[in-house]
């Protein structure tokens, strides 16, 4: 247990000194708040007002488009949450590669180490950071979303929140990992992490909504872990701002809105559950750990 920690802490700190690596772990969130703020943010929110008064009836529209707002507002930190616990991640885990190419890693094999405890510690690191990064950026958007006039959502919803984040981010650190163990260059570690943070929000459907893509895309997505994390988010932190953005409004138009926009996942004409979800995404975390577990027996001989 002490040399967990202690390897752990140390890849804590290798991260955290490469001031790079953790801007671009970052980069993608910077992204999605530009895209957010500068066009795709009007354009949602735009979209809630215009179901607000063709299905809502008499309407104050002042309260409308603050209640859209706040509701965009979370969907968007929602998305958030989920591309920063995959990039971030990525770039923690990105030290395994790192120490390969410099030897390292045969280094620690000759001390009276494990190899299953370096491992961990590589993946604990990961979910450390990535829990925390992802928690300090949940806690500024929500202060700023209250520095807004918006409302903040209740302990029970942050804790869910923070469940919720901590299943993300131990599912996507015991995927990158997976993906580490058979790159053996930083060079194409920096490819993967430039591709991976290019495609995260399309994956996630962050940048565009999931009910505008193309029906053998969305069957896709539909199959991969991120967007059922995001969806997931999106579940717990939405609901109070859907139901005073569509109040009034016919239960069938805000079906729609929640499927088109990734609130609700449909497959096989069936709006799959959080419960669902979850074990979904724990089957996927499993596998990848099966994964590992095989793959890390075929290349112990090469470390």
């Amino acid at each position: 247990m002490n040399q967990l920690f202690h390897l752990t802490k140390r890849n804590i700190l290798v991260y955290i000194k490469d001031k790079s690596a953790v801007f671009f772990s970052m980069l993608s969130m910077m992204i999605v708040l530009m895209l957010m703020f500068f066009f795709l943010g009007d354009m949602n929110v735009n979209y809630v007002t215009e179901l607000q008064e063709l299905y809502g009836g008499a309407r104050d529209s002042a309260t409308d488009l603050k209640n859209a707002d706040m509701l965009v507002q979370y969907w968007t930190l929602a998305g958030l949450m989920v591309v920063n616990s995959m990039t971030v991640t990525l770039t923690v885990v990105g030290t395994l590669v790192t120490d390969r190419v410099g030897n390292k890693l045969k280094s620690f094999y000759t001390a009276p180490v494990s190899r299953l405890t370096v491992a961990l510690s590589y993946i604990l690191s990961a979910i450390i950071v990535g829990f925390v990064l992802c928690t300090l950026v949940f806690v500024l958007y929500m202060g700023f979303i209250w520095c807004m006039g918006g409302e903040v959502l209740t302990l029970p919803t942050i804790g869910k929140v923070l469940v919720g984040t901590l299943v993300n981010v131990i599912l996507f650190s015991v995927l990158m990992y997976l993906l580490a163990l058979f790159v053996k260059s930083s060079s194409a570690w920096g490819g993967l992490a430039t591709i991976v943070g290019t495609f995260v929000g399309f994956l996630g459907a962050v940048y565009i909504p999931v009910g505008s893509l193309p029906e053998g895309v969305t069957g896709v997505l539909k199959c991969l872990p991120i967007l059922h994390a995001a969806s997931i988010m999106r579940k717990f932190m939405c609901m109070d701002a859907l139901e005073q953005a569509f109040a009034g409004v016919p239960e069938e138009v805000v079906k729609v809105y929640r499927e088109v926009m990734g609130i609700d996942i449909v497959m096989q004409d069936t709006v799959l559950s959080t419960e669902v979800q979850l074990l979904f995404l724990a089957g996927c975390g499993i596998i990848v750990l099966i994964a590992i577990a095989l793959a890390g027996r075929k290349h112990s001989s090469l470390e």
